[in-house]
């Protein structure tokens, strides 16, 4: 399970308080390098950079968290950015040795497709693929995961290796619409069927927006969405409770052979108090 840490997003609130986008407005070094660390301390392999909410400066912020962070923190950066500028700019300045790069996202629409497949040939990335297109985010499933498999065939067509493809089939909350968990689930599950070989990830949260006791909802969607095949997720992964459950559905789901993975854990006082 590929887990890409969320918590260094500048549209996260802290207390009610965008703290997050002030310390990298006002250049804390110290604030961004420890969210970074703290989430590859606790198992993440890949920490996401946002700085969407800066709007005019975000470019730049993107490409100083780049440096702040691969100076001080191990481990792989994946550029969350609407905007092609900001994710070339970090691309540039991003270094190679501590694994390959991520962008988050691509889309099957024309002009975000033309803008980011040059990056990712260029810097031999990993792409987030969400499944959408020029219609827009789709709540029929079906309509989702027929984007989902025209995507991955025009970005193997068009030279990135299969592997580096993670789709994001779009999570859609419970709260609106009773069926959305199993259409989310079952979009999974075709994708996987389809294409073996490529990687699946979501943002699992979104499926418990505006729903009370959150956290039990995504807990529950992350297990049942790695039964279906799901094989990455952009998560908080200083929630060790979550952590926990990842490595014991791999276990179960053999996944970890011998479950040695999930004994090393134990052993070592992950599950300890939960």
């Amino acid at each position: 399970m590929l887990i890409i840490g969320e918590r260094i997003n500048t549209s996260r609130k802290i207390n009610k308080e965008l703290v997050i986008e002030n310390a990298v407005r006002n250049r804390d070094a110290d604030y961004v390098v420890k969210l970074a660390s703290d989430q590859v301390d606790a198992g993440a392999h890949y920490v996401d950079l946002n700085c969407g909410t800066l709007h005019e400066g975000e470019a730049h912020s993107l490409q100083w968290l780049t440096e702040t962070i691969q100076a001080r923190v191990p481990g792989a950066l994946c550029f969350d950015s609407p905007s092609a500028e900001a994710l070339a700019m970090a691309l540039e300045v991003y270094d190679t040795g501590r694994g390959q790069p991520m962008i988050n996202s691509i889309t099957a629409e024309t002009e975000r497709f033309d803008q980011i497949l040059p990056l990712a040939l260029k810097h031999k990335a990993k792409v987030i693929a969400l499944a959408m297109d020029e219609a827009g985010i789709q709540p029929d499933g079906q309509k989702r995961y027929e984007v989902a498999l025209a995507l991955i065939r025009r970005l193997t067509d068009a030279g990135v290796p299969i592997d580096d493809i993670y789709v994001d089939p779009l999570t859609f909350p419970i709260g609106t619409g009773s069926d959305f968990g199993v259409v989310m689930l079952d979009v999974v599950r075709r994708i996987k069927d389809s294409f073996p070989d490529v990687h699946v990830t979501a943002g699992v949260s979104n499926v418990s927006h505006g729903m009370p006791a959150r956290k039990i909802l995504n807990e529950a969607m992350l297990v049942l969405a790695m039964g279906a095949g799901m094989d990455s997720a952009i998560i908080d992964p200083m929630d060790r409770h979550l952590m926990a459950l990842i490595a014991a559905s791999e276990s179960i789901l053999g996944l970890d052979e011998f479950s040695m993975n999930y004994i090393a854990l134990a052993r070592a006082g992950k599950f300890e108090g939960l």
